[in-house]
Protein backbone atom coordinates (compact mmCIF):
# COMPACT_ATOMS: atom_id res chain seq x y z
CA UNK A 1 0.00 0.00 0.00
CA UNK A 2 3.04 2.27 0.31
CA UNK A 3 3.07 2.68 -3.49
CA UNK A 4 -0.52 3.88 -3.52
CA UNK A 5 0.26 6.27 -0.70
CA UNK A 6 3.05 7.83 -2.79
CA UNK A 7 0.78 8.10 -5.83
CA UNK A 8 -1.90 9.83 -3.77
CA UNK A 9 0.67 12.27 -2.38
CA UNK A 10 1.46 13.37 -5.94
CA UNK A 11 -2.23 13.50 -6.77
CA UNK A 12 -2.85 15.72 -3.75
CA UNK A 13 -0.17 18.11 -4.96
CA UNK A 14 -1.76 18.60 -8.39
CA UNK A 15 -5.22 18.92 -6.85
CA UNK A 16 -3.98 22.11 -5.20
CA UNK A 17 -1.43 23.38 -7.76
CA UNK A 18 -2.78 26.45 -9.55
CA UNK A 19 -2.35 26.59 -13.31
CA UNK A 20 0.41 29.10 -13.89
CA UNK A 21 -1.09 30.81 -16.93
CA UNK A 22 -4.20 31.83 -15.01
CA UNK A 23 -2.16 32.80 -11.99
CA UNK A 24 -0.04 35.03 -14.25
CA UNK A 25 -3.26 36.72 -15.44
CA UNK A 26 -4.21 37.46 -11.81
CA UNK A 27 -7.27 35.20 -11.85
CA UNK A 28 -8.65 34.74 -8.35
CA UNK A 29 -9.08 31.10 -7.33
CA UNK A 30 -7.47 29.90 -10.56
CA UNK A 31 -8.12 26.43 -11.91
CA UNK A 32 -5.77 23.78 -10.53
CA UNK A 33 -3.81 21.24 -12.52
CA UNK A 34 -5.97 18.49 -11.00
CA UNK A 35 -9.21 20.25 -11.97
CA UNK A 36 -7.85 20.69 -15.49
CA UNK A 37 -7.05 16.98 -15.85
CA UNK A 38 -10.41 16.01 -14.38
CA UNK A 39 -12.32 18.21 -16.83
CA UNK A 40 -10.35 16.78 -19.76
CA UNK A 41 -11.30 13.27 -18.63
CA UNK A 42 -14.94 14.28 -18.18
CA UNK A 43 -15.09 15.69 -21.71
CA UNK A 44 -13.57 12.44 -23.02
CA UNK A 45 -16.19 10.44 -21.14
CA UNK A 46 -18.97 12.62 -22.53
CA UNK A 47 -17.86 12.42 -26.14
CA UNK A 48 -17.34 8.67 -25.82
CA UNK A 49 -21.12 8.32 -25.58
CA UNK A 50 -22.31 11.22 -27.74
CA UNK A 51 -20.07 11.37 -30.81
CA UNK A 52 -21.01 8.59 -33.23
CA UNK A 53 -18.55 6.64 -35.35
CA UNK A 54 -15.37 7.57 -33.53
CA UNK A 55 -12.32 5.36 -33.74
CA UNK A 56 -10.96 6.21 -30.31
CA UNK A 57 -10.31 3.96 -27.34
CA UNK A 58 -11.86 6.34 -24.82
CA UNK A 59 -10.75 4.30 -21.83
CA UNK A 60 -7.22 5.01 -23.00
CA UNK A 61 -7.93 8.69 -23.74
CA UNK A 62 -9.24 9.12 -20.20
CA UNK A 63 -6.07 7.52 -18.79
CA UNK A 64 -3.95 9.94 -20.85
CA UNK A 65 -6.00 12.87 -19.58
CA UNK A 66 -5.67 11.85 -15.96
CA UNK A 67 -1.92 11.26 -16.11
CA UNK A 68 -0.60 13.81 -18.62
CA UNK A 69 0.34 16.48 -16.04
CA UNK A 70 1.31 14.29 -13.09
CA UNK A 71 4.99 15.28 -13.42
CA UNK A 72 3.93 18.82 -12.49
CA UNK A 73 3.42 17.55 -8.95
CA UNK A 74 7.24 17.55 -8.73
CA UNK A 75 8.30 20.43 -11.01
CA UNK A 76 5.30 22.77 -10.99
CA UNK A 77 3.26 24.08 -13.91
CA UNK A 78 5.75 25.54 -16.38
CA UNK A 79 4.33 27.66 -19.22
CA UNK A 80 5.96 28.91 -22.42
CA UNK A 81 6.35 32.30 -20.69
CA UNK A 82 8.60 30.80 -17.98
CA UNK A 83 12.41 30.81 -18.20
CA UNK A 84 12.44 27.10 -17.30
CA UNK A 85 10.34 26.22 -20.36
CA UNK A 86 13.40 25.30 -22.45
CA UNK A 87 14.12 22.36 -20.14
CA UNK A 88 10.52 21.46 -19.32
CA UNK A 89 10.51 18.22 -21.33
CA UNK A 90 13.63 16.83 -19.69
CA UNK A 91 12.49 17.89 -16.24
CA UNK A 92 9.07 16.29 -16.73
CA UNK A 93 10.66 13.05 -17.97
CA UNK A 94 12.91 12.89 -14.90
CA UNK A 95 9.98 13.67 -12.62
CA UNK A 96 7.72 11.02 -14.12
CA UNK A 97 10.49 8.40 -13.82
CA UNK A 98 10.93 9.30 -10.13
CA UNK A 99 7.18 8.99 -9.62
CA UNK A 100 7.14 5.63 -11.40
CA UNK A 101 9.96 4.38 -9.18
CA UNK A 102 8.27 5.55 -5.98
CA UNK A 103 4.84 4.22 -6.95
CA UNK A 104 5.91 1.07 -8.83
CA UNK A 105 3.44 2.11 -11.53
CA UNK A 106 5.23 1.84 -14.91
CA UNK A 107 2.04 2.55 -16.84
CA UNK A 108 2.51 6.22 -15.89
CA UNK A 109 5.72 6.38 -17.90
CA UNK A 110 4.08 4.74 -20.91
CA UNK A 111 1.12 7.13 -20.80
CA UNK A 112 3.38 10.16 -20.33
CA UNK A 113 5.58 9.13 -23.27
CA UNK A 114 2.59 8.47 -25.51
CA UNK A 115 1.04 11.82 -24.65
CA UNK A 116 4.31 13.69 -25.22
CA UNK A 117 5.04 11.95 -28.54
CA UNK A 118 1.52 12.84 -29.74
CA UNK A 119 1.52 10.15 -32.45
CA UNK A 120 -1.51 7.98 -31.63
CA UNK A 121 -5.05 9.08 -32.34
CA UNK A 122 -5.78 8.86 -28.60
CA UNK A 123 -2.84 11.13 -27.75
CA UNK A 124 -3.92 13.64 -30.40
CA UNK A 125 -7.43 13.71 -28.93
CA UNK A 126 -6.04 14.08 -25.39
CA UNK A 127 -3.94 17.02 -26.61
CA UNK A 128 -7.07 18.55 -28.12
CA UNK A 129 -8.92 18.10 -24.84
CA UNK A 130 -6.04 19.84 -23.07
CA UNK A 131 -6.51 22.86 -25.35
CA UNK A 132 -10.30 22.66 -25.23
CA UNK A 133 -10.19 22.86 -21.44
CA UNK A 134 -7.99 25.96 -21.74
CA UNK A 135 -10.54 27.47 -24.15
CA UNK A 136 -13.45 26.64 -21.84
CA UNK A 137 -11.59 28.09 -18.88
CA UNK A 138 -10.73 31.30 -20.75
CA UNK A 139 -14.36 31.75 -21.78
CA UNK A 140 -15.46 31.13 -18.20
CA UNK A 141 -12.95 33.62 -16.79
CA UNK A 142 -13.93 36.30 -19.30
CA UNK A 143 -17.54 35.83 -18.22
CA UNK A 144 -16.61 36.11 -14.53
CA UNK A 145 -14.10 38.90 -15.07
CA UNK A 146 -15.27 40.94 -18.11
CA UNK A 147 -12.28 43.27 -17.80
CA UNK A 148 -9.89 40.35 -18.45
CA UNK A 149 -8.93 39.82 -22.07
CA UNK A 150 -7.82 36.24 -22.58
CA UNK A 151 -7.62 36.15 -26.38
CA UNK A 152 -4.04 34.86 -26.14
CA UNK A 153 -5.31 31.69 -24.44
CA UNK A 154 -8.34 31.25 -26.67
CA UNK A 155 -6.34 31.79 -29.86
CA UNK A 156 -3.61 29.40 -28.78
CA UNK A 157 -6.16 26.74 -27.93
CA UNK A 158 -8.11 27.03 -31.18
CA UNK A 159 -4.96 27.08 -33.32
CA UNK A 160 -3.66 23.86 -31.70
CA UNK A 161 -6.65 21.59 -32.40
CA UNK A 162 -5.68 18.52 -34.46
CA UNK A 163 -8.71 16.22 -34.67
CA UNK A 164 -12.07 16.51 -36.35
CA UNK A 165 -13.78 15.76 -33.03
CA UNK A 166 -11.80 18.57 -31.40
CA UNK A 167 -12.67 20.98 -34.21
CA UNK A 168 -16.39 20.19 -33.83
CA UNK A 169 -16.24 20.81 -30.08
CA UNK A 170 -14.44 24.13 -30.57
CA UNK A 171 -16.98 25.15 -33.20
CA UNK A 172 -19.82 24.37 -30.79
CA UNK A 173 -18.15 26.23 -27.91
CA UNK A 174 -17.40 29.35 -29.92
CA UNK A 175 -20.65 29.58 -31.90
Amino acid sequence: MTHLKHLLEYSEKIKHLSRSGWFRMNINNAETVGAHSWQMALIALYISTTVPNTRYDFNHVIKLCICHDLAESKIGDITPKDAAYSTKGEREQEAIEEIVEETDFPLLSELFREYEENQTSEAKLAHDLDKIDMLIQAIDYETKYPYKKLDEFKGSAIKSIQTEVGKKIVQELTA
